[in-house]
């Protein structure tokens, strides 16, 4: 059982997030991505912003220095518009892709094309949406100006040890999972990683696991009604999120409990949203508040979530070696 002090949340605020990329429209095929490890296996260990909450690193787009967030829930790529501008990347000649958040109204942008390096680590030829991320990155205070989103994601694994406030990507073929873990499997749905939960009585929600948001829990108002948390006479407070339309408002309220991959979380706060009406949209988001207690190795690829505790793990002595 873990408490809410252990798992506090970063914040009501959504950081790059409720879904600022959650879903694209595009009828043009995009191309493979190829990461390059200079070592063929991983990158070395990353610095994150100590107690963030979120995996913010920085990295070089065109040789320019970047603050970027990996973003498990964003489909694709994207950078800010003003920073695209700036280095002159260049627009790919295609139709505009449609952009949506699972709040507010869908977008039309268009992509652009850049080289990003991660120490350690190249990724030659990136199609990136252009988002006007710094109005994003303003009202939810993180410094960011790039998402790392699926289309590069689905291509490594991403290790987050989040206590120790570092974070590196492996390849998939050097990855070993690690020996005494807690295994959440993932589902995908339309290429969205999903893992099941169940909170309090209520029956099992498939959420959206987006390291993007920086809060524990958000829902659909839809599937917040249906589990018992609104509209029943329990208390909520004001809250907001930011996404494609910016900052929009919300409520908040506590679970008693939630489950998920065998671990009890109690007194969980739940961000409650109106999801878009003109686009798809996810039942809810399991975000960073949640992962920020683990050691955290996404495994997009294998469908697969490992969770590290740091407890000390009793491990077997090897056997005696007979002569």
């Amino acid at each position: 059982m873990i408490s809410r002090r252990a798992l506090v949340t970063r914040g009501l605020v959504a950081a790059a997030a409720a879904g600022a990329l959650w879903s694209v429209r595009d009828r043009l095929p995009w191309p493979p991505l190829r990461p390059v490890f200079a070592n063929g296996r991983d990158t070395p260990w990353l610095p994150l912003p100590p107690g963030g909450g979120l995996i913010e690193i920085a990295v070089a787009v065109n040789g320019a220095p970047v603050r970027a967030i990996v973003d498990t829930g964003a489909q694709v790529s994207a950078i800010d518009r003003v920073l695209a501008e700036r280095l002159a990347l260049p627009r790919i000649v295609a139709a505009p892709i449609l952009a949506y958040g699972v709040s507010g109204h869908p977008r039309l942008v268009h992509t652009v094309r850049l080289n990003l390096a991660v120490p350690g680590l190249a990724i030659g030829g990136l199609r990136a949406a252009v988002l006007d991320l710094a109005d994003i990155s303003q009202v939810s205070g993180r410094d960011f100006q790039l998402l790392i989103g699926r289309d590069v994601l689905n291509r490594l694994v991403v290790d987050a040890d989040f206590p120790r406030d570092r974070a590196r990507f492996i390849a998939p073929a050097a990855f070993r999972p690690p020996p005494y873990p807690i295994l959440a499997p993932l589902t995908s749905r339309g290429g969205a990683p999903l893992v099941t939960v169940r909170i309090e009585d209520g029956p099992p929600l498939e959420l959206l696991v987006d390291t993007g948001a920086s809060g524990m829990v958000a829902l659909s108002r839809p599937a917040a009604q249906a589990a018992g948390l609104i509209g029943t006479g329990r208390p909520a407070i004001a809250s907001h999120s930011v996404g494609l339309s910016g900052l929009s408002q919300g409520q908040t309220v506590r679970a008693r409990s939630m489950r998920m991959a065998g671990l009890r979380l109690v007194d969980v706060d739940i961000q409650v949203f109106d999801p878009s009406a003109s686009g798809p949209t996810p039942v809810g988001l399991l975000g960073a508040g949640v992962l920020s207690n683990f050691r955290a190795t996404l495994d997009l690829g294998g469908q697969r979530l490992f969770l590290e505790t740091g407890a000390l793990s009793i491990v077997p002595p090897p056997r005696e070696q007979r002569p």
